[in-house]
């Protein structure tokens, strides 16, 4: 691959092109950009890192609708030449470091809890009394280590209670005790479950547990890497810290935020184009007389919405400007999850505005003219 690279310097080189005689242009899909725009800059290169978003845009207003390599190169030229272009902002290496750490927890959070509605839906059919039991919360300690051994209704109502009382006790601060376990050995013995498939849906809810517990695991290794960009410094203070005193923001999404807003906001010049980004603004549907602006668009990273949707909710229960906001919205007849999704875009505009400013949340300021 770095023979390509040099390869393409060659070319140019029996050209007689000097890199300062070039602007390059580079669409930002794909694994391959990241490596070919540092390249080229460290050879003098200026370069244009171009959104895929606003390419395939202007590929629709040339009238191009196939896709090949050929039309990309182009369109890409004919966006260089006019300047309509937007140029995409690459992130300092600490940004970049924070944002393959929040991204990969996000995805690994959503996958527990794909693991986790597995597990559910399994439990109700090999051991559907599970939930009147001591295992009512599948997900704990104990419950997890019964389960593991244990997984179905036949292999417990098997079980000795003084072998689960030896698991239980071995675990520190759990809150099982002889009464429970027979209680639950009972339950087991007298279960619905007809036993059907026993050894496959056994192994399956084992794998599954085994799942869910390493990726508790690993969520655990990225949150203190995390924790350890977001430390204080020399100075006492780390990025971001100003965010804090936001009732309702905790440091999972004052790292999300700052991944994609950048330590000090200057990855945007306004909260309008933050909140394009990260796509809070309306998804228009229009056909015939219909008009609908009820869905929001959805582009852009699905992490840092997700962060600062579940932000909202906390909020909700412990701030007191946005739960009004919340509920003026509801009044007006919002569902909500949209009343939501305005809290978590007032959010994204207190954050940006307290970034570039270093200064902590000052709610009189903020909803002065509210």
């Amino acid at each position: 691959m770095k023979e390509r690279f040099q390869n393409l310097l060659s070319r140019l080189q029996e050209m007689k092109i000097e890199p300062k005689d070039i602007l390059a242009g580079l669409e930002a899909t794909g694994p391959l950009w990241e490596n070919l725009y540092q390249f080229l800059q460290e050879k003098g290169f200026k370069v244009i890192l171009l959104n895929p978003y606003y390419v395939n845009k202007f590929r629709e207003a040339l009238a191009k609708k196939a896709k090949t390599d050929d039309i990309d190169a182009l369109v890409i030229a004919n966006l260089l030449r006019t300047g309509e272009y937007m140029n995409s902002v690459v992130p300092e290496e600490k940004i970049q470091v924070l944002r393959e750490y929040t991204s990969l927890r996000y995805e690994f959070l959503k996958t527990k809890k794909d693991y986790q509605r597995k597990v559910i839906s399994l439990l109700a059919v090999v051991f559907p009394e599970y939930e009147r039991t001591a295992l009512r919360n599948p997900f704990g300690v104990a419950s997890l280590q019964i389960l593991k051994e244990f997984p179905t209704a036949k292999d417990l109502s098997l079980a000795k209670p003084s072998r689960i009382e030896k698991i239980v006790r071995s675990i520190q601060g759990n809150n099982f005790d002889i009464k429970e376990i027979q209680a639950l050995i009972d339950w087991a013995k007298n279960s619905i479950y007809s036993g059907r498939a026993q050894k496959a849906r056994g192994l399956t809810l084992r794998m599954l547990l085994e799942q869910i517990h390493g990726l508790d695991a690993n969520i655990e290794e990225l949150d203190k890497n995390i924790e350890d960009i977001l430390s204080p410094g020399s100075d006492g203070s780390f990025p971001g810290e100003n965010l804090l005193s936001i009732p309702g923001v905790g440091k999972k999404t004052i790292a999300a935020v700052l991944s994609y807003l950048g330590m000090d906001g200057s990855s945007f010049s306004s909260a309008k184009k933050a909140a394009g980004y990260v796509g809070f603004f309306p998804k228009l549907y229009e056909s015939g007389e219909t008009k609908r602006e009820n869905k929001i668009s959805r582009r852009g990273p699905k992490m840092l919405r997700w962060a600062l949707y579940m932000s909202a909710v906390a909020c909700l229960k412990h701030n007191k400007e946005m739960r009004l906001i919340y509920h003026k919205k509801v009044s007006q007849g919002k569902a909500a999850k949209q009343a939501l999704i305005v809290v978590a875009k007032k959010l994204l505009q207190i954050m940006l505005a307290m970034l570039k400013s270093g200064k902590p949340y000052n709610p009189m300021q903020v909803f002065a003219n509210t």
